[in-house]
């Protein structure tokens, strides 16, 4: 399996950290990154050092394009490197609450949400 930092400097293993991370949904949350599945075979990775903040915010998409209806999903921003952001959607908001947890958890200080944008914000 192929590893690739998304930003920041490469780790040294990311195997091991991988295969120890906690999985929820597509993603894995280790002691060092998050993993985000990569086509074809591998996961790209976010160092969790890089990481400014992060947030869980409601949204919704379109399954069958525009026309149809909406589904509810529940999406932890992470933003990082100043500027840039991440969005990892969950089908269940007890998942993105847990997700949001597992960083905190392992970045106590990583703040929540930036001014004016509350839970219930539109994604961008």
């Amino acid at each position: 399996m192929a590893f690739k930092a998304i930003y920041g400097n490469p780790l040294q293993d990311p195997k091991s950290d991988y295969q120890s991370a906690v999985k929820i949904g597509n993603i894995r949350f280790g002691k060092d990154a998050l993993y985000i599945p990569a086509f074809p075979v591998g996961a790209q990775y976010l160092p969790l050092e890089t990481l400014d903040r992060a947030w869980v915010q409601k949204s919704s998409i379109s399954p069958k394009g525009c026309c149809g209806g909406q589904l509810q999903v529940f999406v932890v921003r992470v933003q990082y490197g100043g500027e840039f952001y991440q969005s990892l959607t969950f089908d269940r908001e007890q998942d993105a609450n847990r997700a949001l947890g597992l960083l905190k958890e392992r970045r106590p200080e990583l703040p929540g949400a930036p001014e004016g944008v509350g839970p219930g914000s539109s994604i961008v």
